[in-house]
C-alpha cells in the first residue's frame, strides 16, 4: 500500500539553484498506522512550523515537504557560534484507491507532522445466504 519514493537526495538539493549554500534535504523518519477508518502518517520534522509545511496529493502520491525555521536573531547581535543547520524535509508515499482524497488533512505540533488519510466509504455489503 505505502511505497517510499525519495524525491530528492542531499546531493541533488545542494546543486538545486533554489537551495541555499547551507541547506540540506532530509528524508524524515515516519510511523504509518492503519485502522478501520484509514491511515495516519506521523513524520518527524524538527524545527518546522505550520507555515513551512506543504502536503500535496497528486496521481496517487502523497508528498510531505517541510522546512526548519531559522532561529530568531537578537536585534543588534552577531552570531559567534552556530550548530543549528537549516534543513528541508521531503518524503512521498504511494497510496491506494481506497483513500478519500477530499478528506485528507494534516496538522503539526512539537515537530511532528500528522497526516490523516481516511478511507472512502465502503460499498461492502454482507449478504445473508438462505437454504432451500
Amino acid at each position: 500500500m505505502f511505497g517510499l519514493q525519495k524525491k530528492t537526495s542531499e546531493n541533488e538539493a545542494a546543486t538545486d539553484a533554489t537551495a541555499t549554500r547551507n541547506s540540506v534535504t532530509y528524508v524524515p523518519a515516519v510511523d504509518v498506522t492503519e485502522n478501520e477508518t484509514g491511515y495516519t502518517i506521523f513524520a518527524d520534522v524538527p524545527g518546522a512550523d505550520k507555515d513551512s509545511v506543504d502536503v500535496t496529493y497528486e496521481d496517487g502520491v502523497v508528498t510531505l515537504k517541510a522546512n526548519s525555521v531559522s532561529a530568531k536573531q537578537v536585534e543588534g547581535a552577531q552570531a559567534i557560534h552556530r550548530e543549528f543547520r537549516l534543513a528541508g524535509y521531503e518524503r512521498s508515499f504511494r497510496v491506494g484507491d481506497d483513500v478519500d482524497v477530499e478528506r485528507i488533512n494534516a496538522e503539526i505540533a512539537n515537530g511532528v507532522l500528522k497526516v490523516s488519510l481516511p478511507r472512502k466509504a465502503s460499498a461492502k455489503k454482507v449478504i445473508s445466504v438462505s437454504a432451500k
